[in-house]
């Protein structure tokens, strides 16, 4: 085959390569069904399930919080009856005199409110209004924790679907290299310059292309339904849809600035604060067991008697209760004193679970640090392997076209970009769940979810 014919062969495949755009590189344009990862967020704070149980534990405990549940309202009650009898007596009097009733009925209706209010107990009103206190903001650190671990969620399944995505281009551009090249092959054999077996390596090459798409296709599906999940939508939701195509690292974080904002704001760090409040509190509900309780009283009540039979026909009476009382535990067999020492210990324990979770936070923030730095250097190492990748396809792609290399060598130098453009991704993605986890263990992810 002359050199003419050689160049209008491999030109085609020559031009598919050379621009080849890398996905990890392109800025795709955004359509209308493109979900941007903060409405996502947003979606999945206002549409997931867990989302609206945790704040509405949270409403819970906020409701706890009041005067009339901490015990300094006095208590109001009502009642009301009636009743009605019917008798049937013989009566004989001292005289002689008889007197005989069939049916009688009498009726009696009453009605009345009582009134308690404890105007001392040991200040006990005082310490469970703290601890409603404290166990409503513990509740709110508790939501806080949970929706950021959604928000963390939501991020990664972003990102997921975005590499899978990402790398879905990558296999069909492969795949089209694959066909181009399949389709020179076969002309080579027409013209005597091919072999059989050049042609059907071809058809294997691109073969295998084809299945790796539909298996990147089948991933990204299940990668989009994971994400749907998350974001509250239904079964049968639709997964026609993109995202941002491109994955970017904040490569700023510094340890010690994610540390001192950790033992500020983590809501696990803060929840084991709160419960230590409480502890503290429910210790001074126990102790004001032992002092008495003092009450005032009130109490009105109003009844009316109407009877066909007897001495008594008519009554009508009012009745006006007041007064102080006095309650005071001599013995009951130590169990305030139990109880007492009881909430002690759980104070202590309370305080040191502090401790706790401040060391286990520490540790778990400088292993994400360290895997933080780990993964950007190795996003740096896969690019600079993928340029390097990228310049050997340029030379087997002149050296196809001289004829000093055959197809098959070809094909493997186009295989190790593929794998140079997956590993980087890959790291790219490694890289963005540690920066996520960085910034969940500081307390930062919803304060900075608009910039991921």
């Amino acid at each position: 085959m002359n050199d003419v014919v050689r160049l209008v062969l491999v030109i085609p495949l020559l031009t598919a390569v050379l621009f080849w755009p890398s996905p990890i590189q392109a800025q795709q344009p955004t359509s209308p069904d493109t979900l941007r990862l903060g409405a996502a967020i947003q979606r999945a704070l206002d549409a997931n399930p867990q989302a609206q149980i945790a704040r509405r534990q949270a409403d819970i405990a906020e409701n706890n919080v009041s005067w009339g549940t901490a015990g300094f309202l006095p208590t109001l009650t009502g009642r009301a009856g009636y009743s009605e009898s019917v008798s049937s007596s013989d009566q004989t009097f001292l005289d002689g005199q008889t007197q005989n009733t069939d049916g009688a009925t009498t009726t009696e209706t009453s009605a009345g409110a009582d009134l308690r209010w404890t105007v001392f107990d040991g200040l006990r009103p005082f310490a469970t209004y703290d601890r409603l206190g404290a166990e409503r903001d513990r509740q709110a650190a508790a939501t806080d924790e949970e929706v950021e671990a959604l928000v963390a969620d939501v991020i990664d399944g972003y990102y997921d679907v975005a590499r899978r995505q990402q790398q879905l281009d990558v296999l069909r551009e492969a795949a089209s290299i694959s066909r181009e090249r399949l389709r020179i092959v076969e002309a080579r054999r027409e013209v005597g310059s091919a072999s059989d077996l050049a042609v059907r390596q071809a058809r294997v090459d691109l073969n295998a292309d084809s299945a790796a798409v539909l298996r990147q296709q089948t991933e990204l599906v299940t990668a989009k339904s994971r994400l749907n999940q998350l974001l509250g939508r239904s079964g049968g939701a639709s997964v026609r849809y993109a995202v941002i195509p491109s994955i970017e690292v904040d490569t700023s974080l510094g340890y010690r600035p994610l540390q001192q904002a950790a033992l500020q704001k983590s809501p696990a760090l803060e929840q084991a604060r709160q419960a230590s409040q409480a502890a503290r509190a429910a210790t001074r509900e126990a102790r004001a067991d032992f002092f008495p309780s003092v009450d005032l009283t009130a109490g009105y009540g109003y009844s009316q008697l109407d009877a066909e039979s007897g001495f008594l026909q008519e009554r009508t009476s009012t009745d006006l209760t007041y007064g102080v009382s006095l309650t005071f535990a001599l013995f009951d067999g130590l169990t305030r004193w139990r109880e007492t020492q009881n909430a002690e210990i759980r104070a202590t324990n309370a305080r040191l679970a502090i401790e706790d979770v401040r060391t286990r936070l520490t540790t778990e923030l400088t292993s994400a640090y360290e895997r933080y730095q780990n993964r950007l250097r190795l996003v740096d190492l896969e690019r600079q392997n993928l340029e390097a990748v990228r310049a050997n396809v340029d030379v087997a792609l002149r050296q196809f076209e001289l004829g000093t290399i055959t197809s098959v060598e070809l094909r493997e130098v186009q295989e190790q970009f593929i794998q140079a453009e997956s590993r980087l991704l890959t790291a790219q993605y490694e890289a963005k769940q540690a920066e996520v986890e960085l910034l969940r263990l500081s307390g930062q992810l919803l304060g900075r979810r608009g910039g991921l």
